[in-house]
């Protein structure tokens, strides 16, 4: 998502930075005068370096690859990597029954649950291990009529440590034929409990997120990568998310939605 040159709030710094050069050239001025055989070359090398500055603004803006938010105390930083190499916590997003089958079918290799398996288990029974010992006191509910992958159901947004580097967070439906959903108010409500425990575990510890439901179709059709992310910094605004450790939230973008991410604006409405 491109910034425009007619955009408002790339113009209303543009117009910020006029009054400080403003400031300035008065101040010179005082000082220095300026023949007037000399004055109209000035003023078109003046004019010039003018529209260069909006130029630079504009270029600057379209080429935004890392952001700093303040949100209630806490610190968001928006930038563009892979949040494998992140320090700190990193949460991945699994399906309600967290199923671990990479097999195109259940999991696709695509998704970043997929990347976290087949990167770090080619022996899926330990993983599969692991997520039953963090889920031994969660709640849940018996599908005996689901065919394929496993059959405990956990409540959206239930989220276990593995690894002391890993959340694991149940963040999608799945329907009969193994394909994900979640409806918006599902959405809000995912992100709302994913705080919650996050509140609960991060002690300390950055935590590393990614732009969670842009993977999912079936969460609405009109919904850009741009909503999603307004989506999850505004849940984070209205959140009880503690930063009693003075720790920082990063959001990890993927490099491939740049041209459908606008940085400046998040920065500006945020």
């Amino acid at each position: 998502m491109k910034v425009t040159l007619l955009n408002k709030t790339l113009w209303k710094q543009y117009f910020t930075v006029l009054g400080i050069i403003g400031v300035i050239t008065s101040f010179v001025t005082i000082f220095v005068t300026i023949d007037d055989k000399y004055k109209l070359c000035s003023g078109i090398i003046f004019l010039i370096f003018l529209i260069l500055v909006f130029l630079y603004l504009l270029y600057m803006a379209n080429h935004l690859d890392r952001i700093k938010l303040k949100i209630n105390g806490l610190l968001i930083n928006i930038f563009y990597g892979d949040i494998f190499e992140a320090q700190g916590l990193k949460v991945i997003p699994f399906n309600e029954y967290f199923d671990t089958v990479v097999d195109n079918k259940i999991i696709a290799e695509k998704t970043l649950n997929g990347k976290f398996i087949k990167k770090y288990y080619s022996n899926v029974n330990e993983l599969d291990t692991q997520i039953e010992t963090a889920l031994s006191d969660k709640p849940f509910t018996t599908n005996n009529a689901r065919a394929l992958g496993k059959k405990k159901k956990y409540e959206l947004g239930t989220t276990i440590e593995i690894e002391n580097e890993y959340l694991l967070t149940a963040f999608t439906h799945f329907d009969s034929k193994n394909k994900a959903y979640l409806s918006k108010i599902e959405y809000l409500l995912c992100l709302d409990k994913l705080w919650k425990e996050l509140n609960k575990i991060y002690a300390q510890r950055d935590i590393n997120i990614p732009l969670l439901g842009s993977g999912i179709s079936r969460i609405g059709n009109n919904l850009k990568l741009q909503d999603y992310l307004n989506i999850i910094l505004t849940s984070i605004k209205l959140s009880d998310l503690d930063n009693a450790y003075n720790t920082a939230i990063n959001i990890i973008l993927h490099e491939s939605v740049k041209n459908e991410i606008n940085l400046f604006e998040i920065k500006s409405k945020f």
